[in-house]
Parts: C-alpha cells; sequence; structure tokens
C-alpha cells in the first residue's frame, strides 16, 4: 500500500476541508493507500485511529511545535505528504519523512498568491478544487507539467432523497446557511442587514443555520424570533440530510470561498445555490444553474433582489432549477474522486522529485520564536 501522511489546519471541525480529510480517513485503505493524518490547530481527535492533531497555540514555539510533530508518527515512513493547508510547511516539512509532497488547494484566501510564491517551490505536485486555482498555481511555476496538477470533483455522499416538488408560494421561503458560524470568511454578521432587506421587499421566509461558532451566540441575539430564525448547531448523518433537504436555497455571505462542500451537498439533493461573484468554484455551479443566483459579492441588496426572484417561482420553474442543480452534482457522486485522487498520488510518487528551493532551517535562538511572535513581525513587515 502506498504510505500518504496527510496534514490540514483542522480535522474534527464544521468545513469542508475537514469533510473531504474525514472522507479519506475512512475511504483510503479501500484505495490502496496506508494513511496518517496530523492537524495543527486543535486537540487530538478522539475515537479516529491514526489520526491525531498538534492542539497548537500563539504562544508555542516553533521548537515545541516541531517536536510534536515530530513525536505523532515516528513510525511511520510515509512515501508522499500531502498537505490540506499552504500554513506550516516552513517549520514542519523537513520532518514529515516524505520524498514528494503534494499542495492541496481548496479556496482562493486573501494574500494565496504571497503564499504560493513561497510554498509552490516545495512541492512536487498541486490539487485544486477549480481552475482558477491551477492557473494560480502555472502562473508562479509557469514551467510545470500537466501531470502534476489535478483539478479535483470532491466526492459527495449524498443519500438518495427526494427533492422538494413544490413552490414556495403560499409559504414561508425556506433559506439555509450551513458552516462555521464566524465572521472572517463566512461574514455571518451580513445576516441581520439580509434580513432587514428581505422584510423590505415583503418576503415571507425562515432562514436555518446549521453549524456552530464563535459569533452564534451573538447571531441569536440579533435575529431573535425563533419562527424565523431556527439555530440547528452541528448536525451529522440522516439528521444532517434531512434538514438540508427542507430547504429551498442555500445562501453564501462570503468574502471568498473555494467550492464549497456544503454547496455541493446541497444542490445534490436540489437545494438551489445563492453565492457571491467570486470567480471560484462556488459561484461556478450556482451560475451553470442559472445565471442569476449569483450576485456582486457584499452586496446584500442584490442578493435580497434574487430572494425575492426565487421566491416567485412557479412550480414548473421552480423543479427545472431544482434538477438542474442535482444534475450539476453528477461528477461529485459516486467513487469517481477517489480513483482520480488516488492515481494522482501513484503518479507523483513515480515521477522524480522536483527541483525546490531549500526549506528554513531552525537552530536556536529562532526556533523559541512563538508563532503570535512570528505574526506579529509578518505583518509589521507587510
Amino acid at each position: 500500500m502506498l504510505r500518504v501522511l496527510t496534514v490540514t489546519n483542522y480535522f474534527a471541525g464544521l468545513g469542508g476541508v475537514e469533510s473531504i480529510v474525514r472522507g479519506h480517513h475512512e475511504h483510503d485503505a479501500a484505495q490502496g493507500i496506508d494513511s496518517r493524518f496530523i492537524a495543527y490547530w486543535e486537540p487530538p481527535p478522539p475515537g479516529w485511529p491514526r489520526a491525531t492533531a498538534l492542539d497548537l497555540r500563539e504562544n508555542n514555539s516553533i521548537a515545541e511545535a516541531r517536536r510534536r510533530f515530530a513525536n505523532s508518527f515516528p513510525d511511520f515512513a510515509p512515501e508522499v505528504a500531502v498537505y490540506h493547508t499552504d500554513w506550516g510547511w516552513p517549520f514542519f516539512a523537513s520532518l514529515d519523512g516524505a520524498a514528494r509532497r503534494i499542495l492541496y488547494l481548496h479556496s482562493d484566501t486573501p494574500g494565496l498568491d504571497r503564499k504560493l510564491a513561497r510554498v509552490a517551490h516545495w512541492a512536487d505536485g498541486f490539487v485544486c478544487v477549480s481552475d482558477k486555482l491551477a492557473e494560480r498555481v502555472r502562473t508562479h511555476l509557469p514551467g510545470l507539467s500537466a501531470d502534476r496538477v489535478l483539478k479535483v470533483d470532491a466526492a459527495i455522499d449524498a443519500p438518495e432523497l427526494p427533492m422538494r416538488n413544490e413552490a414556495p408560494a403560499g409559504r414561508p421561503l425556506v433559506l439555509g446557511f450551513c458552516g462555521r458560524v464566524v465572521n472572517e470568511q463566512k461574514r455571518v454578521n451580513r445576516f441581520p442587514e439580509l434580513v432587514q432587506r428581505l422584510d423590505a421587499l415583503g418576503v415571507a421566509y425562515r432562514i436555518e443555520f446549521l453549524g456552530d461558532g464563535p459569533e452564534r451566540a451573538w447571531l441569536e441575539a440579533q435575529l431573535p424570533d425563533q419562527a424565523k430564525f431556527v439555530f440547528h448547531g452541528r448536525r451529522s448523518g440522516a439528521d444532517y440530510w434531512r434538514i438540508v433537504t427542507g430547504w429551498d436555497a442555500i445562501v453564501f455571505v462570503s468574502d471568498y470561498e473555494g467550492t464549497p462542500l456544503a454547496e455541493l451537498e446541497a444542490m445534490a439533493v436540489g437545494v438551489l445555490p445563492l453565492h457571491p461573484r467570486l470567480d471560484s468554484g462556488g459561484d461556478h455551479y450556482a451560475g451553470s444553474v442559472d445565471s442569476r443566483l449569483v450576485y456582486p459579492p457584499g452586496d446584500l441588496a442584490a442578493l435580497a433582489e434574487r430572494i425575492r426572484w426565487i421566491s416567485g417561482l412557479a412550480g414548473e420553474e421552480w423543479n427545472t432549477l431544482r434538477t438542474r442543480s442535482r444534475a450539476a452534482m453528477s461528477a461529485h457522486l459516486g467513487d469517481d474522486y477517489r480513483r482520480k485522487f488516488t492515481e494522482f498520488v501513484r503518479r507523483i510518487a513515480s515521477l522524480p522529485t522536483l527541483e525546490k528551493q531549500p526549506l528554513p532551517r531552525w537552530y536556536f535562538p529562532k526556533d523559541r520564536l512563538t508563532f503570535g511572535m512570528i505574526r506579529r513581525l509578518s505583518e509589521w513587515r507587510r
């Protein structure tokens, strides 16, 4: 079996990246991969064999963090390391023990070009969730051969559930938000303004929040009407799918996204996506259903108008859009993603290593710097 080390920021969290990583934990062995998993910023997840976490904090020194990384799986010798984050390479890549490294890009995050300018020269292959991200990689490595870049359609394990087949006429439109309830990236602080605009337009609606996070208490205080705003918290399994299937549309008010797994899962059961125009996989899929489901980023007036538009659609129009939404997910269903990913990792393992820039070396006293110090130094330089 091919030995693979997977490195990520979080393993047990609510995000789409975590769902994809946990999917690898569940299915890698069936694909002929012997895998181990290390997460940075959380405690070791209980009940997950072959997975651990470093429980990092900003007051940890580089030396301490490197000791935790090195002690995670001391007897495991990976042939390939797959990093689901561009963070951490300078500190840990020299310890992973892998001859080949792959960078998995999930999102066009702020400052990505600045990070790629360095990290791209430490990798042997790249997995990208959109063509746009693959283009970004090639701008930094113009001579990179096509066989070292994989554009993926992430796997969705959606159950065979019936779509809603009635138009919302005569009842509130059910809108859903799914993910981390945070302001960073997800901008949940925009929902109170969106609610005011929907009320001004006279739209009958209910918004359901599926997920948890540090801004949940604040958001519940801003939206106290329990008949119009439902906070489900974190759900999984059949309970998760029951809630999502009851939505008419899933709403994103984010500053940046890649291809949100929550969007793909909702579309797989016929939910319409409303997504800002971020030049990412998320707005590509929304636009493939109908161009009017994509709105200018941050423009809540435009989003409210689009919600009013779908609330007035007749039954036949609703079913047409729901069918398109579900059909757009056909490439994400089944084992196609896992097969392509495994073939790619095996190919990278068999190819010669790329010429790389040297990794940083950490000696005393530099390794006594904490991550908080490094962050403040980086902010001061920028």
